[in-house]
């Protein structure tokens, strides 16, 4: 007999588009408590038992080992708690689900970690901070054998590797998802918080961490602006 389980998650109508998607490849740019990270643990859970493959591997990677258990332990151990097969494992920073599926957390930092699993599914959070060469040499390999699916999110840091792969996402759209959400348009935060945000900050800080403007870090750059407002339309 089939049981029902339901798991303490509903997802912002902002997200409704990257739950959704269809791509294999997948680039997530957001403003500041957007509640990216809620987002993208909930999707890997949500990965890991649609997974049809046996014994599915699925990993959260953040710039620092540190950083990942800091800003994701708790929300994969919430939100997978009635899905579990096992307690989690503190040391490991893994959660095994029902049908021996695991989701895990890893940081960029110590890349070796990550070499000679598979992975059927990766996501790479704030990965304009990553080590240089992670992705290709370490992460994009694990996920060869089972075609596993990878997705990159952050907020933006400049033109940075994390721009390079939103750049690629957004001039391939038949291989990749592309979601950005500015605070502007998401409807998230409340207007009178982005409004004291914005008399509080200066207006590249602004412009980078609530409106996704990879430009605005850019110190000396002409016209920046004007550019992303040029490539948006």
């Amino acid at each position: 007999m089939a049981r029902e389980i339901v798991i303490p998650y509903a997802p912002r109508d902002a997200f409704l588009p990257f739950h959704e998607r269809d791509k294999r490849w997948s680039c997530l740019v957001a403003h500041r408590r957007a509640g990216k990270t809620v987002a993208k643990i909930n999707d890997l859970i949500r990965g890991a038992m649609l997974c049809n493959l046996p014994r599915p591997r699925f990993a959260y990677i953040a710039p620092f080992r540190d950083q990942a258990k800091r800003v994701a332990w708790d929300y994969l151990k919430f939100y997978s708690r009635p899905l579990w097969s096992a307690g989690p494992n503190e040391s490991e920073l893994s959660c095994t689900l029902l049908g021996d599926r695991k989701v895990s957390l890893f940081g960029a930092d110590n890349a070796d970690s990550l070499r000679g699993i598979y992975l059927d599914g990766a996501d790479l959070d704030e990965f304009g901070d990553f080590k240089p060469g992670v992705w290709g040499n370490v992460i994009r390999p694990a996920l060869a054998d089972r075609k596993g699916w990878a997705s990159f999110g952050g907020t933006p840091k400049g033109r940075n590797e994390f721009w390079q792969i939103r750049e690629i996402a957004r001039q391939n759209p038949a291989d990749w998802f592309l979601l950005e959400l500015r605070a502007s348009e998401s409807g998230i935060l409340d207007a009178d918080e982005l409004d004291a945000a914005r008399k509080q900050l200066t207006p590249d800080q602004y412009a980078q961490e609530f409106e996704c403007d990879f430009s605005a870090a850019l110190a000396g750059a002409y016209y920046g602006r004007e550019m992303v407002q040029a490539e948006r339309e």
